[in-house]
């Protein structure tokens, strides 16, 4: 009677577990941390204080050298939400690819170890999802930078193809960070190449993400505030050599990426806006190797598309001019932008 009784408690709490999960799914915030004494008990305390509860809290920390590990282990002992990951340094890809093989959650959301997620975000994130069944939320967040808040550019929409959004991230529209993209933890089936870039990692997992998915959707909410600090790797004080070359690196990646899907036809319009933003970033870096070769083929690009002249600048269209009369005459015009630190 007895071994009868507790297997009935047991079944009814199997079910009460199932319809718990399906009301409430569970959520993997995976947390990359690297020597951020600083800041990883303010992230941490932002996602534990979260109105939604169904969380698994996945940080992994890339070998850090101060006492990182040990803050996080002090919040391990409190929650049992948060599960721990210590590995040796290998860098963003290779953490976020741990946090990914240990979670568990139907869903995935990114953060950075010195942001902080606002009180409401996975609620909403988790509501957008199941309501409308989408593969992806995307939404806003603050940009935090020397104390003061700016609203990311938002792109609201009902609803689109992975394909689509992704054209409106190359013309600009919407951001390439993965961490204002709440996704299912099921786009991780399929297969997801990770180069040897450090620089524009995002770019290269928001991209497979984004055309192995259906669909996406939008919420007016801001979920994250992005501390944009002078040690930022984006930051243009810390853009070095190395930098660079994965920002070439990651451009080609994403011609290939898109031609290996058969999509190049589909996204000529917006790979030429890609185009034309990466030839200036050169040159505003002054990183002015094969530029020739980049404003031929942008010259050759707003002829088809005359659209894109309305994005540049009064010195931006000038240079294009000089290009299109040649290639020497557009050298000698950056030269003098130059000599005149006009760039």
């Amino acid at each position: 009677m007895a071994d009868l009784l507790l297997d009935s408690l047991c079944q009814e709490k199997e079910l009460k577990n199932d319809i718990m999960e399906k009301e409430y799914p569970l959520v993997s915030v995976i947390i990359p941390v690297y020597n951020a004494h600083n800041s990883i008990a303010k992230t941490l305390q932002s996602v534990i204080n979260q109105t939604y509860n169904n969380l698994e809290i996945v940080v992994v920390d890339d070998g850090s050298t101060d006492d990182s590990l040990d803050i996080i282990k002090t919040y391990v002992a409190e929650d049992p939400r948060i599960v721990v990951f210590n590995k040796q340094n290998e860098g963003l890809v290779q953490a976020r690819k741990s946090g990914i093989d240990i979670a568990t959650g139907k869903y995935i959301q990114y953060l950075d170890s010195d942001d902080i997620m606002h009180v409401d975000a996975i609620n909403r994130l988790v509501t957008k999802a199941e309501e409308t069944q989408a593969d992806m939320v995307v939404a806003p967040f603050m940009f935090c930078y020397d104390g003061e808040l700016h609203k990311s550019t938002f792109f609201d929409f009902v609803e689109l193809s992975g394909v689509e959004f992704l054209k409106n991230i190359l013309l600009k529209k919407a951001y390439w960070c993965v961490w204002s993209k709440f996704h299912l933890r099921s786009l991780y089936q399929n297969e997801i190449e990770r180069p040897d870039i450090s620089f524009g990692e995002d770019v290269v997992l928001s991209t497979q993400l984004l055309l192995y998915l259906q669909k996406v959707v939008s919420v007016d909410y801001i979920i994250i505030d992005y501390n944009f600090t002078n040690t930022s790797m984006s930051h243009p004080a810390n853009f070095d050599d190395k930098k660079y070359r994965d920002f070439v690196n990651y451009t080609i990646w994403i011609e290939n990426y898109i031609d290996k899907k058969g999509l190049r036809e589909e996204m000529k319009e917006a790979l030429a806006h890609f185009h034309l933003e990466n030839a200036f970033r050169r040159i505003y870096w002054k990183r002015f190797a094969n530029i020739r070769k980049e404003m031929k083929r942008l010259v050759n690009e707003i002829e088809s598309y005359p659209c894109l002249i309305n994005n540049l600048s009064k010195r931006e269209r000038k240079i294009v001019n000089a290009y299109r009369v040649s290639g020497f005459w557009g050298d000698l015009k950056l030269r003098y932008y130059n000599m005149r630190h006009k760039l």
